[in-house]
């Protein structure tokens, strides 16, 4: 009995460490991906700023709006994780 309630509580420490990690890299990849997304959001807005063409301009303010709606998106994942401002910058 006294190897079964060990074996029962090595599980239960294992699985919740394994969890809080799991937990921390899913964190760290939606901080990641929020970067990743500011970052095309701030190179869409470059774009437009380079382009003339109304094609182009009509596709660069897609791009823009697409891009924020994104970083907007995540933004909002983050703060339901409780990420907080200080890993998002």
């Amino acid at each position: 009995m006294k190897g079964e309630n060990k074996n029962n509580v090595l599980s239960w420490l294992s699985a919740l460490f394994f969890e809080e990690v799991e937990e921390e890299n899913v964190k760290d990849d939606l901080v990641e991906e929020l970067k990743r997304a500011k970052n095309e959001w701030i190179a869409a807005e470059k774009y437009f700023e380079s382009v003339s063409d109304p094609d182009l301009v009509e596709y660069a303010i897609y791009n823009i709006e697409a891009a924020k709606r994104k970083y907007i998106y995540l933004l909002k994942k983050a703060r339901e994780e409780g990420i907080t401002s200080g890993y998002v910058k």
